[in-house]
């Protein structure tokens, strides 16, 4: 009887020692929790952070983004004469995709609009466009993200040439702006993300006869300033860049026109961080406009334009913004040969005589600091 009393104190002191224990844990585990739920939520205001907080909470650096534009790319006419007779659609830029599609973002502007079943024989001479949806392998070579349809021949095949393009394009996961089947899609504009960027894209070209888009009516997007500022107001909490294409001026001049730097100067006035044009088939002119990077044209990347030099080269421009939008432009200079391919400048012939044709410094890189208002 004695060794049973014995054994249940032993097991009474046991069980006595084990709820201490635990009581013991339980304490420290909420003081713990109410340490950790103080560190989390608290707010901690800058002039009270140490650098040991600041390496804990600051959240990891944005890197920086890199876009490269391309001017006017057309792949009808003697461009695709020239690859349907090699029997290669890769043909207009297997000799800088390498580089075009290394950016983080790609953007062209598109000339010829696709049909998916046509005759695509287009006499040289002729300005009505139209391409075959086997020349979208060299675009998807190229690495573009972004196409700009809004231009003068995006309806040289009707209607149906805009909802070809649409329905191949994005069928291919490339993005279209500046036309559309109505006013809304024209309008509507593309937003890229990459990383941690959020880059917004819109694009507007010069009205040609009837070939706005309205409520009812597949169309582009017109150089129209009441609605470039609607735009922009509406993409801008969305994005942390964004990026106007215009397709205006006059065509082989090397200097904008008043028109043009009115509504690029909008742009940048309403919110925009960068305007690109194309159209005039010449470079054209560039400046820093309220601490944000224009560029008026980049001539052509794909045409069989060859009648001149002028016409018969163009830039590939690769621009690299920081998280504070200061940002650096790199001039890529190009030649096209062979009625359609792009290739670079070559490296035995001078820099200089690439400027020759334009009244334009020979310029090779730019660089701009963070805008003030940023």
């Amino acid at each position: 009887m004695s060794r049973l009393l014995s054994k249940y104190s032993y097991f009474l002191f046991i069980l006595f020692s084990l709820c201490l224990l635990g009581g013991f844990f339980i304490f420290s585990g909420r003081q713990l929790n109410d340490a950790s739920d103080a560190f989390l939520f608290l707010p901690i205001t800058s002039d009270k952070m140490d650098k040991e907080h600041s390496l804990v909470l600051a959240s990891p650096a944005k890197e920086p983004i890199t876009l490269i534009f391309g001017g006017d790319v057309m792949l009808s006419r003697t461009v695709n004469a020239k690859m349907f007779s090699y029997g290669n659609y890769l043909w207009p830029f297997q000799e800088i995709a390498s580089t075009t599609a290394e950016a983080d973002i790609t953007i062209f502007n598109l000339e010829s609009p696709f049909l998916k079943e046509a005759d695509y024989r287009v006499p040289s001479g002729s300005f009505s466009f139209k391409a075959d949806p086997q020349a979208l392998s060299g675009l998807i070579l190229s690495g573009v993200d972004v196409l700009s349809l809004a231009n003068n021949h995006i309806l040289n095949a009707s209607e149906q040439g805009i909802k070809d393009s649409l329905s191949l394009l994005t069928g291919e996961r490339i993005a279209v702006v500046g036309a559309g089947m109505n006013e809304t899609e024209a309008r509507r504009g593309a937003i890229i993300e990459r990383g941690t960027w959020k880059v917004a894209f819109l694009s507007y070209a010069y009205p040609q006869d009837n070939s706005v888009a309205s409520a009812e009516n597949a169309g582009i997007a017109s150089l129209d300033m009441a609605n470039l500022r609607a735009d922009i107001s509406r993409l801008r909490p969305q994005a942390d860049l964004i990026v106007v294409l215009i397709h205006a001026g006059l065509e082989y001049v090397s200097q904008p026109n008043e028109s043009q730097k009115q509504f690029a100067h909008m742009a940048i006035e309403s919110g925009a961080d960068a305007v690109i044009g194309h159209h005039p088939h010449w470079l054209q002119s560039w400046e820093i406009y309220q601490g944000k990077p224009i560029f008026y044209s980049l001539g052509n990347l794909v045409f069989d334009q060859m009648w001149s030099q002028a016409t018969s080269q163009g830039l590939l421009l690769r621009l690299t913004f920081a998280t504070d939008l200061s940002g650096r432009a790199e001039f890529m200079p190009l030649i096209i040969k062979d009625y359609g391919q792009a290739v670079f400048w070559p490296e035995d012939k001078p820099l200089a005589d690439f400027w020759l044709p334009y009244d334009l410094p020979p310029t090779f890189d730019l660089d701009w600091p963070a805008p003030e208002n940023n």
